[in-house]
């Protein structure tokens, strides 16, 4: 009997909620230990923000990262521990470090410090920003929403396509003005299914080029290793399999667009998508591209029956994540990544992979 070639898939922004990972934070002391390792490194109380919180505060910037981040990493661990074992993992947005978690490439600690303080760059950034993101679901090819954006922007006030979900699904983010002509625009063309979101979801443009210049510093001061299981990348929609090319493409996503219609086209090879994290979203796309796939959210314990078949233990239970000093700023550098000038994060991957590289054309036994 062949076997069934496994996805992962982690959601980003918008798919939070309160109330998520409770049962497993009830039940499980590995989760647990998840959360004491995250207040002591980012000093958030995680069991009020996801617990008991309010939609306005899981939902900001600050600390909807560091939410998505926690419960998904957490979530992922159990799985994980209990045999689940992808062929290859990819995550939207902020999903991606969890993605970049379950390769084992990026430690827990270590993906949460870069995160927060990239929330922290990114929310002090948008303090005095009028800046929107507009959601466009029908209608449009690339090349002709890309035409409208240029053809709206100004000299001074601009708009680009910064996530194409689907053929013809895309986040635009821009000037908040710009993007009211195109919604304008598009209502008058009776394309209806827009809506105008929160710079939540992400610029992924040169928008926040600053915000990169502030973070690329801090990324010589945590290590990748070696990938256990390759991961399909959103800057660049190909597998990456080395360190060097998972911490370029982490870094280059925040500022360059979201190419998720890539990563979905990347899972042709494979049977099964599963989706650990909160909502549905990341599995509609799919569905779009790939209605006979077999399709699974798991985004609490009594999901795991669904799964199991694709569950199987081995070895012994996870550990909890390594312990990482509380204060945020982190002082020692890793001999394995020395400082580099910071420009080498924007440098072509040393390994891109295409996605037919790790199809498989016989049926394993």
């Amino acid at each position: 009997m062949a076997t069934k070639r496994i996805g992962v898939v982690f959601p980003g922004y918008g798919e939070q909620f309160i109330g998520m990972g409770k049962d497993l934070y009830d039940e499980l002391r590995i989760v647990q230990e998840f959360f004491e390792q995250a207040a002591g490194t980012a000093e958030v109380n995680f069991v009020k923000l996801l617990f008991a919180s309010s939609d306005e505060e899981i939902s900001s910037i600050r600390y909807a990262y560091l939410a998505i981040y926690l419960f998904e990493t957490s979530l992922y661990e159990v799985l994980y521990s209990k045999g689940l074992r992808p062929d290859f993992v990819a995550g939207h947005g902020i999903g991606e470090y969890g993605a970049a978690y379950a390769t084992k490439s990026l430690s827990f600690i270590d993906g949460l410090y870069i995160l927060n303080k990239y929330a922290q760059f990114y929310d002090e950034f948008m303090k005095d920003k009028n800046y929107d993101v507009l959601r466009i679901i029908r209608e449009f090819e690339v090349e002709s929403i890309e035409e409208l954006c240029q053809s709206m922007s100004t000299s001074d006030k601009t708009a680009y396509v910064s996530s194409q979900n689907t053929q013809n699904a895309f986040y635009l983010a821009g000037h908040a003005d710009i993007i009211e002509k195109i919604k304008q625009y598009c209502i008058q063309e009776v394309i209806r299914k827009v809506r105008v979101m929160s710079p939540a979801y992400g610029m992924h443009s040169t928008l926040v080029d600053d915000v990169v210049e502030q973070l690329k510093l801090y990324y010589h001061k945590i290590k990748f290793g070696p990938l256990q299981v390759p991961m399909i990348t959103n800057v660049d929609g190909v597998y990456v399999t080395t360190p060097e090319s998972l911490e370029s493409a982490l870094m280059r996503k925040i500022n360059h667009r979201i190419q998720w219609y890539e990563v979905i086209k990347g899972f042709e090879g494979c049977d099964v998508v599963i989706s650990v994290g909160p909502g549905t979203q990341l599995i509609e796309w799919f569905k779009e591209v790939y209605p006979d796939k077999e399709y699974h959210v798991v985004a609490s314990m009594k999901d795991f029956e669904n799964i199991s078949q694709y569950l199987q233990p081995s070895g012994p239970e996870p550990e909890a994540p390594e312990v990482a000093p509380v204060a945020p700023a982190k002082t020692d550098t890793p001999a394995e990544v020395a400082p580099q000038e910071p420009q080498t994060l924007y440098e072509a991957d040393l390994v891109n992979e295409l996605p037919t590289d790790f199809d498989i054309d016989e049926d394993e036994e």
